[in-house]
This record gives structure tokens, C-alpha cells and sequence, in this order.
């Protein structure tokens, strides 16, 4: 692939990757002004040439480029006053704003070896950024990102009724109060980090599939049982309050009827009602 098609994948890409961060200001490649698609040229230059260049030496040569065109720092882009946030050492960038130098050089050098004739430039897509809570990463609202860190390979909760499963290292987003109750083992949980570090972003080739998350369905499960549960509790409770009341035919009928077994009318009523207790205890609502 030619330079100029590099360097307009590598500026949709981040066109892209700065939708996601709530920032709909980037032009697509054919509105973008004459700096910024030479910008983006340079770039691909210069990792061309130097294909070992890392992120931070290609964010050096760009800045080097800026400031020889009279660009300084500003807190805001401004294209008139020749003013970048990121006129900065590259130690002084944010960390979104060192994964654009991962990625710019992920994509030259991923693009450099297709041949022209096969790649097919199409339109480019509107991007309409997220809602602001979806920065960086998404997580329910009142949710925690909750990470499984325990020796063992798996875990399942038993404890707190959530039917919950985990793998090593994998992170569910809880609600705050299961969050709570899971922290409360640090040798199993610890808050999970949402944010992707730049030096993960690098080793991004592709769109993968993300797993789809079922915290929300077990929990959901793990509710109705204990639902179920508790209504079956409370029916057995209301099955023994009426045993307490019955005399010895209603009990010897009880029995009969419902767990076909006969009560000894010798036996005194308190007697007989302790044993029909204990049949609802071992076999339930029958």
C-alpha cells in the first residue's frame, strides 16, 4: 500500500479512536486540512524508513517537526495560533494520547506490506461519539469492575448466593454491593483497572470479538432462585404453623394424606405433631 492510503487509514483510525474517547472534532481524510494530512504523511515516513522506530521517538519526530513550523503548546487545538496540547515530551502525555503513537505504528507497519491494486478506499463512515460515561471503558452505572486474582485456576461462589463463576483473572462488573462483599477477600478480588495501557495497545492487530458478559443473566438467575427458595421456605414455615394447631385426627390425616404414613393414636397430641414436623423437615411440602 502507498504512503497516502497508509496515512489516511492510520487518520481514520484515530478519527476513530477519538470518537471513543468523546472527541467528534476530527475531519475525515478528505476534509482534514493540508497540515494535518502532511502531518500524518511524515509520520508514515518516518516509520518507513525507520522501522524500528518506538511510539515515543515517532511522537518526538513529530513534535520536532511541529516546533519547526512554529507550533506551540496550548490546551487546546488551534490551528491558527499554531497551538497542540500534545507539544509536549512524550513523558508528559496523557496515556490515550501515547496509544495514538501505538497505533499509528501498528498500522504502517500492518498496511505496508499490502499491495495497492488489492485495497479498495470506500467513503468514510460518520463517527458519532458515545455518551460521556462510555470513555475508555464501559461499566454499568453503580457497577464496580471487579477482578478474580486467587491462586486457584476457577472460583464459584458459594458464599453470597450469586452463583457467580470466575477464571483466572477475569473481571466481572458487580453491582456495588456484591463489589463490596467480593473486595472483601483480597486474596481472590481486587477493583479492576479499566483503562488499556499503551504498551497493550501495540499488540493490537485487529477488531476481536468481545466475550459477552453474563454477570447481569446469573445474578438475575441467582435472584429468582433465592426467590423461589425463600417462597418455598415461607410455605413450609406456613405448613408447620398449621400443624401446631391441629388435634390428633386432623394430624393423623395430615400424615396420611400427604406423606402416606399413619400416626400411633396412643400417642400424645404434642408427640404426634412433633413427628408431623419432622416429616414436613425431612421430605418438605409434599
Amino acid at each position: 500500500m502507498d504512503r497516502k492510503q497508509i496515512a489516511r487509514v492510520a487518520h481514520e483510525i484515530n478519527r476513530a479512536y477519538c470518537a471513543s474517547l468523546g472527541d467528534a472534532s476530527q475531519p475525515a481524510w478528505e476534509d482534514a486540512p493540508e497540515w494535518q494530512q502532511g502531518s500524518a504523511l511524515a509520520g508514515v515516513d518516518m516509520h518507513l524508513a525507520k522501522p524500528d522506530a518506538t511510539p515515543e521517538q515517532s511522537h518526538e519526530s513529530w513534535l520536532a517537526q511541529k516546533l519547526a513550523e512554529g507550533w506551540k503548546y496550548g490546551p487546546v487545538k488551534d490551528a491558527e495560533k499554531k497551538e497542540h496540547p500534545c507539544c509536549v515530551p512524550y513523558a508528559e502525555l496523557p496515556a490515550e494520547q501515547k496509544a495514538k503513537d501505538y497505533l499509528f505504528r501498528s498500522v504502517v507497519h500492518a498496511l505496508k506490506v499490502i499491495e495497492p491494486e488489492k485495497v479498495l478506499v470506500e467513503a468514510p463512515v460518520p463517527l458519532t461519539p458515545p455518551p460521556a460515561a462510555a470513555v475508555a471503558s464501559v461499566i454499568p452505572n453503580g457497577h464496580v469492575a471487579v477482578q478474580y486474582v486467587g491462586r486457584r485456576p476457577d472460583w464459584t461462589d458459594h458464599l453470597y448466593g450469586t452463583g457467580l463463576s470466575f477464571v483466572a483473572d477475569q473481571v466481572r462488573y458487580l453491582p456495588g454491593s456484591v463489589a463490596t462483599q467480593f473486595l472483601c477477600h483480597v486474596d481472590l478480588f481486587r477493583e479492576a483497572k479499566t483503562e488499556v495501557a499503551p504498551e497493550k495497545v501495540a499488540q493490537i492487530t485487529e477488531v476481536a470479538e468481545i466475550p459477552r458478559d453474563d454477570t447481569a443473566e446469573i445474578l438475575e438467575a441467582a435472584k429468582q432462585k433465592q426467590a423461589e427458595e425463600l417462597d418455598k421456605e415461607n410455605q413450609l414455615q406456613d405448613l408447620r404453623q398449621s400443624v401446631t394447631f391441629m388435634e390428633k385426627d386432623a394430624l393423623k390425616e395430615f400424615v396420611s394424606r400427604n406423606y402416606r404414613q399413619k400416626l400411633d393414636g396412643r400417642l400424645s397430641v404434642e408427640a404426634m405433631r412433633t413427628q408431623a414436623l419432622q416429616l414436613i423437615d425431612q421430605f418438605g411440602a409434599v
